[in-house]
């Protein structure tokens, strides 16, 4: 009689324990994903060495400096005013125009506010475009007043007496206000290089 051997073969003919095929295949899916994974990171790092969009560079400095108004606003020589009444004070205008004469300035008309307006503040310093630091330098003579802009195109102010007006500052105090410090915007990086020129009810 023929011994058989101690070993024993597998249903498929093989020796040794038998295998899965599903284990197989989920295998090869494994290993696919974690290339494909592998791939789509490299991918994404050589994109993003590749951009060479600039960060925006920072932009010029803009610092606070000060100045005096007196140095940069126009002298009362160079600048021509109109002198209006807009309140029931009989020679208000008159007095006040041969005031500002007496300071340097030219003046031209002077009669009750041809707009007619009431102006219940202490005045209104009425400019174009172009007698802006005409009227920031009339500020210091009139404090408190408020500048209006309109369409003239000339350089010219008209100073509209108001109700609150009594009598224009000593020249001794629209210098020395003139002569006092304000902060100002300096520097390439700043929309505007102008003083404060707007002084208070006080000065």
């Amino acid at each position: 009689m023929t011994m058989m051997s101690g070993s024993t073969l597998s249903p498929s003919g093989g020796s040794g324990p038998p295998r899965s095929r599903n284990t197989v295949i989920a295998l090869v899916v494994v290993l696919a994903l974690v290339f494909f994974a592998a791939g789509v990171g490299v991918t994404y790092l050589l994109r993003g060495s590749k951009d060479t969009t600039a960060l925006p560079a920072p932009g010029p400095s803009c610092v606070t400096a000060s100045a005096r108004p007196g140095i940069t606003l126009p002298k009362p020589g160079t600048v021509s005013i109109n002198v209006y009444n807009a309140t029931t004070r009989s020679g208000l205008a008159r007095r006040t125009a041969t005031t500002m004469t007496g300071r340097g300035f030219t003046v031209g008309k002077v009669a009750n506010d041809p707009l007619g307006k009431t102006v219940t503040g202490v005045a209104e310093l009425r400019h174009g475009p172009t007698g802006a630091q005409n009227a920031a330098l009339l500020a210091y003579y009139f404090p408190g007043a408020t500048l209006v802009t309109d369409t003239r195109a000339d350089a010219s102010v008209d100073v509209v007496l108001g109700a609150k007006f009594s009598i224009v500052p000593s020249a001794a105090a629209v210098e020395a206000a003139l002569a006092k410090p304000v902060p100002v915007a300096s520097g390439p990086g700043c929309t505007s290089t102008k003083p404060v020129t707007s002084p208070s009810a006080s000065a």
